[in-house]
């Protein structure tokens, strides 16, 4: 028996009286006539039942994976005119993809399943707009996607390729970036760091070491202009990351969390919290955090609990149980106060992006583990973080 929701009395009762010895459709799916036993409606919700004969199957209606368009490039991105792009696509669980607007041959072109490419040669001077639209199992199930190409004229200058080998380095490395350009009667380079907009840059194409001794992300700008005016602008990021941090040993003994385990979220958050911490008597515990690209400050504090007192240590250090910081990077806690940190510049202990830091915790003066203040086992103390 199969049930029909949200179907009107009337609707029903015009039904019944109109399909007599008729097929019905269910799901897409008929059933003979000469197969129904009874029709039956709910008094209750106007549900709409039929019985079928015995032995009858009714196939259930599998419902197919929505249809995606998982990539769909140009590159490049602009060309001259009587030049070629490349456009690429992938796709999950589509039946059939139609290529529509565009210039070069791409409106009604043949689209391959689950992906592909085709080659766009076109003079046509302008941005165009290139669309692949597919199609589902299921009616409705359809998935759109757009890129754009500029063609600019064949006199035109155009920079065909800017590049940064490695696009990531730590502190204190080095970069090679790399230019093509076609047309350029100069470049001018912008941004960036280590003496790169102070360059000479050459034409038609060149390459330039580049140092950066401090870690952040930096973008570098090439402009290039032509006889005629006319100017093409790229840019290209270099990701530095902090040197490998080197630990020494740390005098005490310790427990090391991550910052997620303890707090559940992950840095910068929490907003607002406080949780219970146990902290070795004579060593530390620590809780191990990255910035990466966090701009933020914040605040932490510890609360003597009422099964342990005595005054805790406190520091922000690259190395688990290193108490020997700025003195901006530590507190000592008796009753209050807290220790701030920042990545954005304000007051406190200043972190630096891409790093990871450890939140270093004792009860002891933070060299000595016979130091310790903390006179029960377990030693127990509140941590309270805000960061708003």
């Amino acid at each position: 028996m199969r049930k029909l929701n949200g179907i009107k009395w009337l609707f029903a009762l015009a039904l019944i009286s109109s399909t007599a010895n008729a097929d019905i459709i269910i799901d897409n799916q008929s059933i003979p006539g000469s197969d129904i036993d009874s029709i039956s409606i709910s008094p209750s919700t106007g549900n709409l039942f039929v019985t079928t004969a015995p032995g009858y199957i009714v196939t259930k209606v599998v419902v197919g994976d929505g249809v995606a368009i998982t990539n769909f490039t140009v590159s490049p991105s602009t060309i001259l005119a009587g030049a070629t792009a490349t456009i690429s696509w992938n796709t999950a669980n589509a039946v059939s993809c139609t290529a529509s607007n565009g210039v070069g041959g791409w409106a009604g072109s043949n689209i391959t399943l689950p992906s592909g490419s085709t080659p766009i040669t076109t003079s046509t001077l302008g941005s165009h707009q290139f669309t692949l639209t597919c199609e589902g199992s299921e009616v409705g199930d359809t998935a759109t996607s757009n890129v754009v190409l500029n063609v600019n004229s064949a006199n035109a200058v155009a920079i065909t390729s800017f590049t940064a080998s490695p696009a990531e380095i730590i502190e204190g490395g080095t970069t090679t970036l790399s230019w093509t350009t076609l047309n350029a009667t100069s470049c001018t380079p912008s941004g960036g760091t280590g003496g790169w907009n102070a360059l000479n840059i050459g034409v038609p194409n060149g390459s330039a070491d580049i140092t950066i001794g401090d870690a952040g992300n930096y973008t570098f700008t090439l402009s290039c202009s032509d006889s005629e005016g006319g100017q093409d602008t790229v840019s290209s990021v270099v990701i530095v990351n902090p040197e490998n941090q080197v630990c020494d040993p740390s005098p005490l003994t310790g427990n090391i969390d991550s910052w997620k385990s303890f707090w559940l979220v992950d840095f910068p958050k929490p907003g607002y919290d406080n949780r219970f911490a146990t902290v070795p008597r004579t060593g530390y515990y620590a809780l191990e955090f990255n910035t990466g690209n966090i701009v933020s400050n914040g605040k932490i504090y510890t609360v003597e609990t009422t099964v342990t007192d005595g005054v805790r240590l406190g520091a922000f250090s690259q190395c688990p149980g290193d108490f020997d910081v700025a003195p901006e990077c530590d507190y000592i806690w008796g009753i209050g106060g807290g220790l701030s940190w920042a990545t954005n510049g304000g007051s406190g202990c200043q972190l630096q992006p891409n790093t990871t830091y450890y939140f270093n915790l004792t009860f002891t003066d933070g060299f000595d583990s016979s130091s310790s203040t903390c006179s029960s086992s377990p030693c127990i103390t509140t941590i309270q973080h805000v960061n708003r």
